[in-house]
């Protein structure tokens, strides 16, 4: 958990110089600004000119789960079932993908909701501060129904043990249905946005999408839902996760789409864009799994450090003077004011500075070595500095 403070400065400085600069990518940490902070006069990180300042917490983490629960879900992963041909267990001794998916989020005590089961993702999760967690599972019935926009199989809240015990409770269950795959994620990702823009769930918004198959109820739905991935990132910095359970090849091409329109991409290389419906290797891809439920379980374990491992400021729009005139400096606990350059290189792949998190501007986020830096200081101070550029990485 990130404890360095930051601070935002507001500056009637001038515009700086330009230089090079060489990083690698990696990890980033989110902050938004503390109301509670007051006001003050700036001090340090080079800012002589400027006129107030405020501390900085922790962005909130928002993860919101939308997972298969279709009848092929009933089967058992590969190798002891490749085809599944029922939906059925085709080795009785061997779990089904559904109750790997149930261990792999909330333990494995299916039968018991008064015992929470620490192998389990929300389980080991417990207590996180800053973060929050809600679930949708699809379909609702056992054909194609999704949720009325608006609800939620379970809310999104923080992970106390009442909060594991619910999400354990809605994942016990039977897999029945189709696949609404497009319904669901889209309903998911409208919850995202209103929770956001009515403050409701504030700080950042991931989407987790787990399927073992295609879309099989409203094909024309894919390409709103295409859509609806692209805008939530571009607009909302909202994040997209893919999991391809096996059962899901004839649906990489789409599945990997998604992932890289949703900015979780393994690799800016990847093939998104087949028209082959079995090509695409950009989303987490668990067809060709040895061991699924080892697998699924490191899975989400990743996503979960990923989504907390960021370093991202609020921006206060009443503090620009100009959003291309801004320096973040960093300083050590006990050492020198260290300048953080602005760096336009993926952040996850890339760069190692800072730079906007969205088009709107209201956040800037640390990449790579410097947000390393940050999270590995907990004394440290990181100063946004805004009215004057003083380098930039091209």
């Amino acid at each position: 958990m990130l404890a360095a403070l930051a601070t935002v400065s507001a500056t009637s400085c001038g515009a700086g110089t330009s230089t090079e600069e060489q990083g690698t990518g990696g990890a980033t940490s989110d902050f938004e600004l503390d109301p509670s902070g007051g006001m003050s006069s700036a001090a340090g990180a080079g800012n002589a000119c400027a006129e107030a300042t405020t501390t900085a917490a922790l962005v909130p983490t928002n993860l919101l789960f939308v997972v298969d629960k279709s009848g092929s879900m009933n089967c058992n992963a590969p190798p002891s079932d490749v085809e599944c041909l029922l939906p059925e267990k085709k080795v009785p001794s061997e779990p089904s993908k559904w109750e790997s998916t149930f261990d792999a989020l909330v333990g494995q005590d299916v039968a018991s909701t008064e015992d929470i089961d620490e192998r389990g993702l929300f389980p080991r999760l417990l207590g996180t501060q800053g973060l929050s967690v809600g679930l949708i599972t699809f379909p609702v019935d056992d054909r194609c129904e999704v949720l009325p926009r608006g609800e939620l199989t379970t809310d999104i809240q923080s992970l106390d043990s009442a909060h594991v015990k619910t999400l354990r409770g809605a994942l016990d269950l039977v897999p029945l249905g189709e696949t609404p795959l497009a319904g669901a994620a889209i309903r998911g990702l409208d919850i995202l946005r209103a929770g956001l823009v009515s403050g409701q769930l504030p700080g950042n918004g991931y989407l987790v999408l787990m399927t073992d198959g295609a879309e099989t109820c409203q094909q024309a739905a894919l390409t709103d839902l295409k859509d609806d991935v692209a805008v939530a990132l571009d607009g909302f910095n909202i994040h997209t996760y893919v999991i391809g359970a096996p059962g899901s090849d004839g649906a990489r091409s789409l599945l990997s789409e998604l992932a890289f329109l949703g900015g979780t991409a393994a690799s800016p290389e990847c093939d998104h864009g087949s028209t082959t419906a079995s090509v695409g290797d950009c989303h987490l891809d668990l067809t060709n799994s040895a061991v699924f439920a080892e697998d699924l379980a490191g899975v989400f374990a990743e996503i979960a450090a990923s989504t907390q491992a960021r370093c991202d400021f609020d921006v206060p729009q009443s503090a620009f003077v100009d959003p291309n005139k801004v320096n973040v400096v960093f300083t050590p606990g006990g050492g020198e004011e260290q300048t953080i350059f602005f760096d336009d290189r993926d952040c996850a792949t890339a760069a190692d500075g800072w730079q906007y998190a969205s088009k709107e501007k209201k956040q800037l986020i640390l990449c790579g070595a410097a947000c390393e830096r940050v999270r590995a200081d907990p004394s440290g101070r990181t100063d946004v500095v805004f009215g004057c550029r003083d380098a930039v990485v091209r």
